[in-house]
């Protein structure tokens, strides 16, 4: 192993040289934060993890898509209640809108799932929309949650995907 670096209160080291392919290689770094005192000496060492070999979440750690879907109506209807459809409203407020919901299923502390909150809002035309959306998928342990509002002159659906990783 080489010697670690420091770089901005980030400790990198460089574990190993993988070669790619013949005559080619690619270094492989490990970032860890790092505290450090004035004088820029490490006070804090790096520390590895051990892996838990957990291959399924604990009943109470579980995704639940009748929270999150209680979530992303209370969100929706928060915020697009009064709003009218402008064109340039869709963007900014889906990208604002999943982050809220993707901030609020947070707070459930489910541990060792992914998020993935889309948005989509558009004008209301009584016209149907088809989405449609591609996952590896384990059916034991990943799970998502779909919700939909509409008023007089738009719509959004939202859908927050849980993906459990190991």
């Amino acid at each position: 192993m080489s010697r670690p670096r420091k770089t901005g209160g980030i400790l990198r080291t460089t574990m190993t040289k993988t070669p790619l392919r013949e005559g080619s290689m690619r270094e492989r770094t490990w970032d860890s934060r790092s505290d450090t005192s004035e004088g820029g000496v490490l006070t804090q060492h790096m520390r590895q993890l051990e892996n838990s070999y957990k291959l399924s979440p604990d009943d109470e750690r579980k995704f639940r898509p009748g929270k999150v879907e209680t979530v992303m109506n209370d969100v929706l209807r928060e915020f697009l209640t009064d709003v009218e459809y402008e064109k340039t409203l869709g963007q900014r407020m889906s990208k604002m809108l999943a982050d809220t919901i993707k901030t609020r299923v947070k707070e459930f502390k489910w541990t060792r799932y992914k998020l993935v909150v889309h948005v989509i809002i558009g004008e209301n035309r009584e016209q149907d929309i088809v989405a449609g959306s591609r996952f590896l998928w384990y059916d034991e342990t990943d799970t998502y949650a779909s919700t939909q509002f509409s008023n007089k002159s738009l719509f959004a659906l939202a859908v927050c995907f849980g993906v459990y990783y190991e």
